[in-house]
């Protein structure tokens, strides 16, 4: 996180951003005060601590009557957020110092730390997707996106390509950054005998390294959080037209699909190295995150 884009801020602030960016993608308990400050809220799911402008944290939590979205997956590590406000009434926002607060957030351009609970009590788990800048308001949502420091914008669009070569070279990055870089692809297509874990599919140029827990930066390209897939069924997992039961490890697809060439695939057993403990990990901790509408500011 770079100093210079948060020098408005106070050492404990700044400490307090820096320990939710340090376990992005982490899981992790219910986390003790840092240095005698509260990290998150167990009363609100927007955290503005005593004597703040600005929220220091937003919490989803499971079983909630708030309409939260989906992470969206920009690429490039990027993803989008909205969150709903505190408050069923996007009128009545200013009546809680919540929204305020992350109004200020805005305002002044500070980041919020965001948590998503992925397992209920007893024995609450939450992921930290890490920092979001909070880039708007509207309709009762705040849109969070991914934070990045000032001196690192998120790209603004490549120019077009000035030869056949050059597009070409574009087309092959494209290729790569879907199909998963590196190690990653390669410990996957190793651990899945380069077939697709759903159809089988062994062309190993249309085969993608696809993440079952959202990817949140280096540390979460483990070997146990992949899937080989073939690109369509890729894509389709990552837009809930596919989901796994964790616990059979069988494959459901949406009814929609079900007239479609994908309708064999429907009720197949996923192929998992073995031992697959750490697969099945992650896919029961998938498919214990919540859906849209979903998670609550309390609880």
């Amino acid at each position: 996180m770079a100093e210079e884009a948060l020098a408005g801020l106070d050492g404990t602030h700044r400490e307090a951003l820096n320990w939710f960016a340090e376990r992005a993608g982490q899981q992790i308990d219910w986390p003790k005060p840092l240095n005698g400050l509260f990290l998150l809220n167990k009363a609100k799911g927007i955290h503005k601590p005593a004597a703040w402008k600005h929220a220091l944290s937003v919490r989803q939590t499971l079983n909630s009557p708030y309409a939260d979205s989906e992470i969206a997956q920009l690429g490039d590590g990027d993803w989008t957020y909205d969150y709903f406000q505190e408050g069923p009434d996007p009128a009545a926002r200013d009546k809680d110092f919540t929204n305020r607060a992350l109004m200020r957030n805005i305002e002044d351009g500070v980041p919020v730390a965001v948590v998503r609970q992925i397992r209920s009590k007893p024995g609450a788990r939450y992921l930290v997707l890490g920092l979001a800048s909070v880039v708007s308001w509207k309709d009762g949502y705040f849109h969070l996106r991914r934070y990045r420091a000032a001196s690192a914008p998120p790209p603004a669009g490549e120019p077009l390509p000035m030869s056949l070569e050059d597009a070409r070279r574009r087309i092959e990055r494209s290729i790569v950054a879907r199909q998963g870089a590196g190690a990653f692809r390669a410990a996957a297509i190793a651990a899945f005998g380069g077939r697709c874990a759903i159809s089988g599919y062994d062309v190993v140029e249309g085969l993608e390294a696809a993440h079952i827990l959202p990817y949140l930066g280096e540390h979460t390209n483990t070997l146990g959080n992949s899937l080989l897939l073939r690109a369509d069924l890729h894509t389709l997992l990552d837009r809930g037209r596919i989901t796994i039961d964790p616990a059979t490890l069988i494959v459901h697809l949406a009814p929609e699909l079900s007239a479609t060439c994908l309708a064999d695939l429907d009720g197949v057993k996923l192929a998992l190295p073995e031992p697959s403990a750490a697969w099945q990990e992650a896919l029961t901790l998938r498919a214990g995150m919540p859906d849209a509408p979903g998670a609550s500011k309390a609880g």
